[in-house]
């Protein structure tokens, strides 16, 4: 009970210094840096969206009578251009393209479509024919609509994982003792009666609420600004049909188990190193050639055990080039479960670590 009293105040000291610190403004910025790339997103989306409004308007009127989903759903496959056009009137658009499938003796064969464009006052559909008869009529997604969880996915697991955590973590958690090194006032916790695992304990629990806070409100307002460009019907749809608060969750665990493993790399880091940028280098480019590693190296990595809790694989396009497909995916990826494991057992180990150098740790300010 004494140790844990002790630690309590030990973290209260902390956390004003970590949260609030001078040397950590650079870290606010940075984990306001991805809002860029989603503001920029959200204020487009939202201009498309008007004027597919005001297109969608226009077009409605000009049919004689107001076309409804259930005249869209009356065109089937096999009709013609011709009945198509007298079912429901004049398209508001139409445009021409190509199909090339596969002929025989390696040859493509070249058959004429065509894209109708019609509009109801709420939705845009497109009636796609192919050698003049109607081959299917899709419903045109309204700007927005579209699975922004890729984009999302895509920013979270290189600009956070990759790049904002990693460095917040190594100015949160690098300066835990070496900040007090260069101040000279790490003797003073030293000469306190108290266990130095207790004023370890003490520091990295100030540390992960200071990194925690600062990253997970960055993906919170990541969050909200991607549904804030969402469509009211798409953004019902993913929070109660496509398990989106369950997601949002898995984000904010991957947000706080990226801070603990990263942090306590950097805490045992800056206790048994003079020089941080040397450990941070070659942590950085470990993490950074791990999918290009045999499948058994890329187990001694934090980025590895990270993406294998991510709850969505981006799907990519067929040409994407393989080299970005090794990037993003990752088809020795472990099972949720073990990867939750490895983390934890990573941070135990170094945190046991730095506890063994704190205890022997001998302060020489002179030396550093």
């Amino acid at each position: 009970m004494l140790r844990l009293r002790q630690g309590w105040v030990v973290f209260q000291l902390e956390l004003g210094k970590t949260l609030f610190n001078r040397r950590s403004l650079w870290i606010y910025a940075l984990a306001l840096l991805p809002l860029v790339p989603f503001t920029g997103m959200a204020v487009n989306t939202l201009q498309m969206r008007h004027q597919h409004d005001r297109w969608l308007a226009t077009q409605a009127a000009r049919h004689a009578a107001p076309l409804t989903p259930a005249d869209l759903a009356a065109i089937h496959p096999g009709l013609t251009e011709t009945e198509v056009r007298t079912r429901l009137g004049e398209p508001a658009d139409s445009s021409d393209f190509t199909f090339r499938n596969p002929g025989p003796d390696e040859t493509e064969i070249e058959t004429p479509g065509r894209n109708l464009y019609y509009a109801t006052p709420d939705t845009a559909y497109d009636v796609i024919l192919k050698a003049g008869a109607v081959r299917n009529v899709r419903r045109v997604e309204t700007p927005g609509e579209g699975d922004v969880r890729s984009d999302f996915a895509l920013i979270f697991q290189f600009f956070m994982l990759r790049g904002a955590i990693f460095f917040g973590a190594l100015g949160v958690f690098m300066n835990l003792f070496r900040g007090e090194l260069l101040d000279q006032s790490l003797h003073f916790y030293f000469l306190a009666p108290i266990r130095r695992e207790v004023v370890l304990a003490g520091k990295f629990a100030a540390g992960m609420v200071t990194a925690g806070t600062i990253f997970c409100a960055s993906v919170a307002a990541q969050m909200a600004l991607l549904a804030w460009q969402m469509p009211a019907p798409a953004r019902d749809q993913f929070l109660a049909v496509q398990h989106g608060w369950h997601q949002i969750a898995i984000y904010f665990g991957i947000t706080l188990l990226a801070c603990l493993a990263y942090g306590a790399f950097f805490c045992a880091a800056g206790l048994f190193t003079k020089n941080p940028i040397l450990p941070a280098a070659l942590l950085l480019f470990w993490e950074g050639i791990n999918p290009f590693l045999p499948a058994l190296l890329k187990k001694f990595s934090i980025i590895y055990y990270l993406g294998a809790l991510l709850p969505l694989r981006i799907n990519l396009p067929p040409h994407t080039p393989a080299l970005f497909q090794l990037l993003v995916s990752d088809p020795d990826a472990l099972a949720p479960a073990w990867a939750l494991l490895g983390l934890l057992c990573a941070a135990t180990l170094l945190l046991a670590l730095a506890a063994r150098r704190v205890r022997s740790l001998e302060l020489d300010y002179t030396a550093e």
